[in-house]
């Protein structure tokens, strides 16, 4: 069983589910998936959705990705 936390991906033209490990943002506190991580594994990505909804890039002080 693997204990580590991960969130779920899938190419919109694919059924597979890629499985990728989440790390911890010190500054947010929360857990994030990077965009690079992201497209390590979906090279042709552009965006993320989670059903019909965009998810937004995490950003720094100055709104940058």
């Amino acid at each position: 069983m693997n204990t580590s936390l991960s969130q779920a991906f899938r190419a919109q033209s694919h059924a597979k589910v890629i499985t990728i490990p989440t790390r911890h943002d010190p500054k947010s506190k929360q857990r994030i998936v990077r965009w690079k991580d992201i497209q390590q594994f979906f090279m042709d990505a552009q965006g993320v959705m989670n059903g019909d909804d965009a998810v937004l890039f995490l950003t720094d002080d100055d709104l940058d990705e």
